[in-house]
């Protein structure tokens, strides 16, 4: 099939940018936020979670949904950087101004209408990642303006909330959490939706991504900047896509969810040809241990050994629909295993699959004799405990139902491969009620005139400020000014005297090189990376050795500068030492450089590398070289 056209399909796509504040603590109590991926947890508990009602006695269709999995929550936690708030053993204190100015900053640089008293409210969330089963959220201010090229981007809301608890393993129904991060300040700004494409809708995410950075007090790092995605096309709903983290992939992902999405739209066509609908579509549902006692399935024989059940769905003139492909990948079968997935089973079999995966003609025989299946039907096994299965069947054959009439509107995240996978039902209206332990905050005009008088120049222009101060080239300053470290580049820039674009490459180019080998560069404390920049300033180490001596230092934090020097063997040579070595080196090859003359130095420069690297610079290196070439007859 030819590729997609996003016009023909009027593809839609809204960002809700979620980006954590630089601030000193939590956003509701006086936890502190440095070092929180301190791994010296110290608190432990567990918990499960039900839904509640809202104000109106209605229940959230995706907080029914989550309880369906009987999650038993894990979590794990470090006093230093959590306290019984996070751990919803005592109320929020009162909401952190910081974190409100800086939220209220990007409001004004966003031209967007600042709300006068702000109520927080509770925001249900019962998948395990907060502690309350439910996330704090402040609506700061509505409406505003994104200026993007040509483009004018109107902004739908503002809202100041504390972000989440990190997953740290799934397994089941089974999740832990560290409460370390649940907390820190997130400011949520939803843009609405535009029709254009995918890759304008990366660039879009990247212009917001730079204004929030011109404020100087936004996090920055792997984890500290999410994207959710809500993406449409012509007649269908909003998908919802949570937690897009790299922008790179924004493009891949929402191209993807448009093709699923225009995949199930000619799925419902060829349903309606064949006459298929509500009503007329059956059901019917048996256990089939019997007919696998044998079975070579590896799935199927390990739920039999733990007292597991098989059950076997019936769906009446569905043959050949639940494989049917419109795009490489996207098929019902898939939809219907991640549904599966989420009550934590490894996925499904489907009839249109088989035989395969060791199932055999004859078993598949059986079952259709004891679903009574005709050639028009199709049948869905499912594997596991009995109570999981109902649970998981009942979704299931709503989902099949679903695909007769409508897009389903659901939340999905993305996968490693920049495709999307289904986790649940999309949230109503019923998930937000009231916070009732957080008194209202007033927004005083002269407070919002104080901020006005301080907003920071566009992102462009700093940048090319930057540039001009520390004489670095458009590569350089783009990498270290988007950097994590951008403040210790320009505290190395002040205590030393070393070249700004040697401590610009090695905080960017040689620390990602370092990275490239699954060493992480952020177990070097700031004082360890200064401290090596200052023996580089006095000579004491060649700045050849950077790279060997921050590879150790990441490898093993216990060890103190002087301890990696020494066990990397870098004291610094002196010129006596090296002419030596290169009176030897050149002795040996005379004949070579003869033969060569200039053309002989990279070689020679290179042999004598390999012994002196890392404890002289090589350009001192490089002059002795070439001045004893030239006396070499």
């Amino acid at each position: 099939m030819k590729d997609i056209n996003y016009s023909e399909i009027k593809l839609k796509v809204g960002l809700e940018i979620h980006q954590q504040l630089a601030t000193n603590h939590k956003l509701f109590c006086n936890c502190e936020i440095n070092n929180v991926e301190n791994n010296s947890d110290n608190i432990e508990f567990m918990r499960k979670f039900k839904p509640t009602q809202s104000e109106l006695g209605q229940f959230d269709t995706a907080a029914i949904f989550e309880s369906h999995k009987n999650i038993i929550s894990t979590y794990t936690a470090n006093n230093m950087n959590s306290c019984l708030v996070e751990s919803d053993e005592e109320p929020p204190h009162e909401l952190n101004q910081e974190a409100l100015d800086i939220a209220l900053t990007i409001c004004l640089l966003l031209k967007s209408n600042i709300i006068d008293e702000l109520h927080t409210m509770r925001k249900m969330v019962i998948d395990g990642s907060n502690t309350a089963g439910f996330q704090r959220t402040v609506i700061i201010s509505t409406d505003g303006e994104l200026q993007y090229k040509n483009y004018t981007i109107p902004i739908l809301a503002i809202n100041l909330e504390e972000d989440a608890a990190k997953i740290i393993k799934k397994i089941g129904n089974k999740s832990n959490y560290n409460l370390n991060r649940l907390g820190i300040p997130l400011i949520e700004i939803a843009l609405a939706p535009v029709e254009t494409s995918p890759k304008e809708i990366e660039h879009i995410a990247l212009s917001l991504g730079q204004l929030l950075r011109s404020t100087g007090k936004v996090s920055r790092g792997i984890g500290t900047i999410r994207q959710d995605v809500n993406v449409s096309i012509l007649n269908g709903p909003v998908i919802e896509i949570k937690g897009v983290q790299k922008l790179e992939a924004m493009a891949d992902i929402i191209d993807y969810e448009a093709k699923r999405q225009y995949s199930l739209s000619l799925l419902m066509k060829e349903i309606k040809k064949k006459n298929i609908n509500s009503s007329n579509i059956k059901f019917k549902m048996e256990k089939l241990e019997e007919i696998f006692q044998n079975s070579e399935n590896k799935i199927i024989r390990n739920s039999l050994e733990n007292n597991g059940t098989i059950l076997g769905l019936k769906v009446s003139n569905f043959k050949g629909l639940l494989n049917k492909e419109y795009f490489p990948g996207i098929r019902l079968g898939r939809e219907i295993s991640e549904i599966a997935k989420t009550f934590g089973f490894g996925g499904i079999f489907h009839s249109d699959e088989l035989p395969n995966y060791k199932i055999t003609e004859e078993e598949i025989d059986r079952i259709n004799k004891k679903l009574e299946c005709g050639e028009k039907d199709s049948f869905i096994l499912i594997t596991g405990t009995l109570s999981s299965i109902n649970n998981a069947l009942d979704s299931i054959r709503n989902r099949i139902i679903q695909s007769i009439n409508e897009i389903p509107e659901e939340t999905r995240v993305p996968t490693i491969d920049n495709k999307t996978r289904f986790i649940r039902p999309r949230p109503g209206k019923a998930r937000m009620y009231p916070e009732t332990d957080i008194t209202p905050v007033v927004i005083e005009k002269a407070r919002i005139l104080k901020l006005k008088s301080t907003l920071p120049e566009s992102y462009h222009k700093q940048m090319n400020n930057f540039k001009n101060k520390y004489n670095l080239n458009d590569k350089l300053t783009n990498q270290i000014f988007d950097s994590e470290n951008k403040k210790l580049f320009e505290r190395l820039t002040k205590e030393t005297s070393i070249n700004s674009n040697l401590i610009a490459v090695t905080l960017t180019e040689i620390f990602v090189s370092i990275e490239r080998n699954n060493i992480n560069v952020k177990n070097i404390s700031e004082e360890k990376v200064i401290e090596v920049f200052k023996l580089l300033e006095n000579k004491s180490i060649a700045k050849e050795a950077l790279e060997n001596i921050f590879t150790l230092l990441a490898n093993e934090e216990r060890l103190k500068v002087n301890e990696v020097i020494e066990k990397l063997n870098l004291k610094k040579m002196n010129k006596h030492q090296l002419e030596k070595i290169i009176d030897e080196i050149i002795q040996d090859k005379k004949e070579l450089i003869i033969e060569k003359r200039e053309n002989a130095f990279k070689i020679i420069m290179g042999i004598v590398m390999q012994r002196v690297r890392g404890k002289i610079d090589g350009k001192e290196v490089s002059e002795i070289i070439k001045e004893k070439m030239k006396n070499v007859k």
